[in-house]
C-alpha cells in the first residue's frame, strides 16, 4: 500500500546518474533553503525524494521559480501539518494493550510514510493502530494461532 523500501544500489546508480548529469549541465543552479539560507546538496535532495527518477530531480532543481527548504525547516513545517491533524484527532487507542497514542508517535512508528499518508491512515477508523512493534507482534502471532486452531 504505502510501503517504500530503500535499495541502496538503486540510490547509488540514481546518483552517478545525477553526477553523470550535472556535468553536462553549463548552468548548475547552486540552491540556499528558501527560509534559513543554508545550503543545499541536490544528492541529500534526490536522497530525500527516492520516488522521482535523477533525471526529474535536476529538472525541478534547475527550475528558476522553484524554492527549496533545507531538512530542519522542512520538519518545522511537518509539525504545522501533524498539528492539523492533532486538531482533528489527538489520539487513538492500541489495539493491543489501549495506550493512548498520539499522532507524533504514530509518525515516528511508521516514518516510511509521507504526511498525507499520515493522516489518511491516523484518521481512517478501520486503521489498527498500535503502541509499537511488540503490541502488533503479539496480536499477530495470537491471529495466526487462532487461525491455525480454526483450520
Amino acid at each position: 500500500m504505502y510501503y517504500r523500501k530503500l535499495n541502496n544500489a538503486t540510490m547509488w546508480h540514481n546518483i552517478q546518474k545525477l553526477r553523470d548529469r550535472i556535468k553536462l549541465e553549463p548552468n548548475f543552479i547552486e540552491r540556499k533553503c528558501w527560509k534559513c539560507g543554508k545550503d543545499l546538496n541536490i544528492y541529500d535532495f534526490l536522497s530525500d525524494n527516492i520516488d522521482f527518477t535523477s533525471d526529474y530531480i535536476l529538472k525541478l532543481w534547475q527550475t528558476p521559480f522553484l524554492e527549496f527548504h533545507c531538512c530542519e525547516c522542512f520538519k518545522n513545517l511537518k509539525i504545522g501539518e501533524f498539528k492539523k491533524i492533532e486538531q482533528e484527532l489527538p489520539t487513538r487507542i492500541c489495539l493491543k494493550c489501549n495506550s493512548l497514542i498520539d499522532i507524533y508517535k504514530f509518525s515516528k512508528f511508521h516514518n516510511y510514510l509521507k504526511i498525507h499518508e499520515l493522516r489518511d491512515l491516523w484518521l481512517d477508523s478501520h486503521f489498527k493502530v498500535f503502541y509499537d512493534n511488540l503490541c502488533q507482534e503479539n496480536i499477530i502471532r495470537f491471529t495466526m494461532t487462532f487461525l491455525k486452531k480454526e483450520s
